[in-house]
């Protein structure tokens, strides 16, 4: 499990956008530690690289929202 930070490394997505994400569906909200921190898996990193490169390629955020799964 990674904080957010270090999710925001692996994916190369800024945390802000993140948290974005999490806040508009695009990707499922992570599990969050006792003290409140979102943890994130290797899966979740993965989605957050997926979205990034699909933003790369010119789709639009309303073509995700499927993705919260």
């Amino acid at each position: 499990m990674f904080a957010i930070g270090k999710a925001s490394e692996l994916s190369g997505v800024n945390i802000e956008t993140i948290r974005y994400y999490e806040r508009e569906g695009i990707v499922a909200k992570p599990d969050r530690s006792a003290a409140g921190r979102r943890l994130y898996t290797r899966d979740g990193i993965a989605k957050l690289r997926f979205v990034k490169r699909c933003r790369d390629l010119g789709f639009r955020l309303r073509s995700y929202r499927f993705f919260k799964r």
